[in-house]
């Protein structure tokens, strides 16, 4: 199972400043991510987590935000670091190990490869340092993740510690991670009341007047769908033998995938 925007950013720092990045190049940038509109993103693939400098204004008081989070490079901006959340619409082919809480080696591979991390332990507090994602020792794979954020560098070069502006490459990104599960995060914020599924749908129509067709049921194991299309063969084949109707019954059982908002039709032998 993918990482989902909708998943990740219960993840995120609510004190650091976020860019929302596309494959495409456009971007949105949001001050802390309580200001990015409900479900905006949700829908949209993590590709990546990385920190970058963008533009983000200098007084929001006196010039603020577009509605939208689209900032308009003007000379009333600065460029100021962010984590930055690559998304695309198709998912990456990234295994998973659970599909229930983020543990570390899930969010690994999404993570920029360098430079610079932070992983703290939320037991106690304490933290360990390591320059490129590599570098970070496979003892953290089965830790939960409780947090993704950014902290100014004590450890970067005195070069860049004389710069004026302040930039990403001042920071750090911190991964904050527990031998505890993580409690109160929703694996998915807005699932359907019925669950997640699966779901099986059968759905009949005159061959050839598609305009017709009709609903039989929905069905939320592979033993019910397959009875129930069973018995709809076997009902429509014996009206057909009575003439009450036209030409053969077309019945088809779909399957409605809920983490990718999409159906996919079904043979009978996937029910067995």
């Amino acid at each position: 199972m993918a990482i989902t925007f909708e998943e990740i950013k219960q993840y995120l720092a609510r004190n650091v400043r976020l860019s929302i990045c596309f494959e495409d190049g456009h971007y949105h940038n949001y001050l802390i991510v309580s200001d990015i509109p409900d479900q905006k993103y949700d829908r949209f693939y993590v590709y990546g987590i990385g920190m970058v400098d963008v533009e983000f204004p200098k007084d929001i008081y006196t010039n603020p935000q577009e509605p939208d989070g689209i900032m308009m490079a003007s000379k009333d901006d600065k460029l100021e670091p962010a984590i930055e959340i690559l998304l695309h619409e198709e998912s990456r082919e990234i295994e998973r190990s659970t599909d229930d809480t983020l543990v570390f080696k899930d969010l690994k591979p999404y993570l920029q490869i360098g430079k610079h991390f932070s992983i703290v332990n939320r037991e106690d507090w304490s933290y360990e340092t390591y320059e490129y994602r590599d570098d970070i020792p496979e003892k953290y794979d089965n830790m939960y993740v409780y947090g993704i954020g950014m902290e100014d560098n004590p450890d970067i070069e005195e070069l860049v510690k004389k710069w004026e502006n302040d930039t990403y490459l001042k920071k750090r990104m911190v991964i904050v991670l527990s031998g505890k599960k993580r409690e109160n995060v929703i694996r998915n914020a807005k699932a359907s009341i019925y669950g997640n599924g699966p779901f099986f749908l059968l759905v009949t129509a005159e061959e050839w007047n598609h305009d017709a067709d009709e609903w039989l049921g929905i069905y939320v194991n592979k033993k019910e769908a397959g009875e129930a299309y069973d018995k709809a063969i076997a009902w429509y084949e014996e009206e057909r033998k009575q003439s009450r109707f036209p030409s053969p019954q077309e019945v088809t059982i779909v399957e409605y995938i809920t983490e990718e908002n999409r159906f996919r039709s079904v043979d009978r032998h996937e029910l067995d």
